[in-house]
């Protein structure tokens, strides 16, 4: 908990990941429990001394992270935006630079949520509200798409083949299939493998 003017506001995490050099990125936001998310979240880094470092500020409901197979672009996703970003990427550092739109998705309903990589660069990314996932290309042009029995998709990961994507529940839709799926953890074979992931390097 911590106090900003005269209102005290609860924040919680909600998505993170590593980067090529064992960095941890993580994106904290109003807890929706509390108050509505507003533009007061943060994209943190931990680096593997354990230095913490204020990376983007005035973010809503930061969500998917990844870097491209160049190592030289990292994406992040502010749901509310319904941007998915990229930034220039210095993995020696882990500076990032020249913000700008690399994914806006179009439909009046939904928004990006988390996001996978997979192999050939391409973006997997679930569409909270949507009931799907998207397949982007680097180009950050939808190529393919994968439709889900639930509204709430948020977050696809990849075991070989297999893209896993979680859902949340969706308790107040009028929707009953909505409803009864919403939670499920759904698993679709794509034809193709994940970029692989790292591990945080903490330094002792």
């Amino acid at each position: 908990m911590r106090s900003i003017g005269s209102s005290s506001l609860s924040m919680r995490f909600n998505d993170g990941a590593v980067d090529s050099h064992g960095r941890f990125w993580a994106g904290a936001m109003n807890d929706p429990k509390v108050q509505n998310p507003i533009d007061e979240g943060v994209l943190f880094r931990l680096d593997p001394d354990l230095k913490l470092h204020r990376m983007i500020e005035m973010v809503s409901i930061p969500n998917g992270i990844g870097w491209n197979h160049k190592d030289d672009t990292m994406f992040f996703t502010d749901s509310p935006t319904k941007n998915i970003y990229a930034f220039d990427f210095d993995a020696s550092t882990g500076a990032i630079s020249n913000k700008r739109v690399f994914f806006h998705y179009e439909d009046e309903v939904g928004v990006p949520d988390g996001f996978a990589i997979d192999e050939e660069g391409y973006l997997w990314s679930a569409v909270y509200y949507g009931s799907k996932v998207i397949r982007i290309s680097p180009e950050g042009k939808v190529v393919g798409e994968i439709s889900l029995p639930t509204h709430h998709i948020t977050c696809p990961v990849f075991i070989g083949e297999d893209l896993f994507i979680t859902s949340a529940a969706d308790s107040d839709s009028d929707d009953g299939q909505s409803r009864k799926y919403g939670g499920d953890l759904f698993k679709v074979n794509v034809g193709v493998k994940g970029k692989p992931k790292h591990n945080f390097k903490l330094v002792h």
